[in-house]
């Protein structure tokens, strides 16, 4: 009979090890699951501030849409931006492989209208050409 009791105790004990065993493993996977999330989450984020830094907006005129059937569009960008900025900011925006970046920059002008004068701001445009077969849905259709 002490053989049972014995027994009984040490499987008590047994599974008792095993529940925590098993709450630490889970506690564990629990830590390791949200670090991963709060890291895939910043790299988010990081790539959110980056696409809203760099793109101001597509610049939709007629020049512009007819470079389109050449694979070619143009943006309004952030006149701090450079040419890699703004090929990762249209990759991860538009999920597309961009193959080349050509940048203008428009100087502020002087206007004037009847005695107010003005200055029309100045901007940064970019002409991003994507790999061949490949287009951006500017418009929902």
């Amino acid at each position: 009979m002490t053989a049972m009791f014995g027994s009984k105790k040490e499987e008590e004990k047994k599974s008792l090890v095993k529940k925590t065993a098993d709450k630490t493993v889970e506690k564990k996977a629990k830590k390791v699951a949200k670090k991963k999330v709060k890291k895939i989450s910043e790299d988010l984020i990081k790539k959110a501030d980056l696409v809203n830094s760099v793109i101001i907006a597509p610049i939709v005129s007629e020049d512009a849409m007819n470079k389109t059937t050449f694979g070619k569009y143009v943006f309004k960008v952030n006149p701090r931006s450079n040419k890699n900025q703004i090929a990762e900011a249209v990759e991860v925006l538009y999920g597309v492989e961009v193959t080349k970046v050509n940048v203008m920059k428009y100087k502020q002008k002087n206007h004037r209208f009847r005695t107010t004068k003005g200055q029309k701001s100045g901007y940064k445009k970019a002409v991003v050409t994507l790999k061949s077969g490949q287009e951006i849905q500017l418009f929902s259709e």
